[in-house]
């Protein structure tokens, strides 16, 4: 890992020669982190064990938890696996390149501590053309979670990675602000029916479209056990300052109390227009549709903490399939155990 002192260094991801500059890096063993349509990620070459290791020392990330392998097309994700399912096909044909993660069984090709010792292995091909222009120069695989410390807020902008990740990594491919703004859905396929292991920006009703019924993880394990699939913790997503959920109703309320009993600077999060607030609450608010608030979901969470906000009250949102992505990040964010 490059010295605690020294600069990580941000390029254009635009620039052809700043790509090949990162396909050098990589291919060294290097740590580079790039833009994709969720989040950035912190890629290493997926099948160098020893690159895949400076990951988890760069985040101080469990080895229980695995890693994605992102690949550039279909093509490069039957080398990973043992079978290729009709499933696969049918899924990847619809939503690759694009933020669905599919999990299969792992052929030999695939160290051990990017599956974090489960047979199976866990792949998506991005849809970001920086992103893309890098796997093909690289032709190969890169293993790549979020680019900041295990738990913290995902980045989706540069300036959040170098915030988090400055002297840890080696450089970073600046493609700005990351479209989609939350991790990709992850499926199980090699379960029947298939289950639904991360919501995200591919809702359940679009991939029961293609696979019929599916299954979902409701829930959380410790930071401890054993994880399928990244991004199933019940620590994760979370901002430095305290991040509670509360009804609509009760927004105003709490943040009077929370103002008076103890001072701290209290920003409320709400959705929509609807909710009016007095002009003593400091508030932000987000669009009332699930993909608009997804979207900006993990840069406000970054905006308030370098504001020194100290509480953040979010407004809770609908109870519906087409929330269940931004649900399940606010659950995880608000988790202390």
């Amino acid at each position: 890992m490059p010295s605690e002192r020294c600069k990580t260094q941000i390029l254009d991801g635009t620039d052809a020669l700043a790509v090949q500059r990162a396909v050098s890096v990589l291919r060294s063993g290097g740590l580079v982190a790039f833009p994709t349509e969720t989040v950035y990620g912190l890629g290493a070459d997926g099948l160098n064990p020893a690159a895949v290791a400076r990951i988890y020392e760069a985040k101080g990330r469990p080895s229980n938890n695995p890693l994605i392998l992102h690949v550039a097309d279909s093509k490069a994700a039957k080398y990973l696996v043992n079978d290729w399912p009709d499933i696969a096909r049918k899924l990847t044909d619809k939503f690759w390149p694009g933020p669905l993660t599919i999990i299969l069984p792992a052929s030999s090709a695939v160290p051990d501590i990017v599956r974090a010792g489960n047979p199976t292995v866990a792949i998506r091909s991005p849809n970001h053309p920086v992103a893309l222009k890098l796997l093909r120069g690289f032709n190969g695989s890169l293993a790549a979670p979020s680019a900041n410390k295990t738990t913290e807020t995902s980045p989706t902008k540069p300036e959040h990675v170098l915030n988090s990740m400055d002297g840890r990594i080696d450089l970073i491919l600046d493609g700005g602000r990351t479209s989609t703004g939350i991790e990709s859905t992850i499926i199980n396929l090699t379960e029947t029916p298939p289950r639904l292991l991360r919501p995200g920006p591919i809702c359940p009703m679009e991939l029961e479209a293609i696979t019929g019924p599916i299954t979902r993880f409701d829930g959380a394990v410790y930071v401890s056990d054993v994880q399928t699939a990244p991004g199933m913790s019940n620590r994760h997503y979370a901002p430095k300052a305290r991040l509670t959920v509360h009804k609509p109703s009760e927004l105003i309320s709490v943040q009077k109390k929370i103002q008076q009993e103890s001072g701290e600077k209290v920003v409320a999060v709400v959705l929509g227009d609807e909710i009016k607030l007095p002009s003593t609450c400091d508030h932000r608010r987000l669009p009332v549709d699930p993909q608009g608030v997804s979207a900006r979901l993990y840069a406000i969470l970054h905006d308030l903490d370098s504001e020194g906000c100290q509480r953040i009250l979010f407004q809770e949102p609908p109870q519906t399939d087409e929330w269940l992505a931004v649900t399940d990040r606010l659950m995880r964010a608000v988790s202390k155990d």
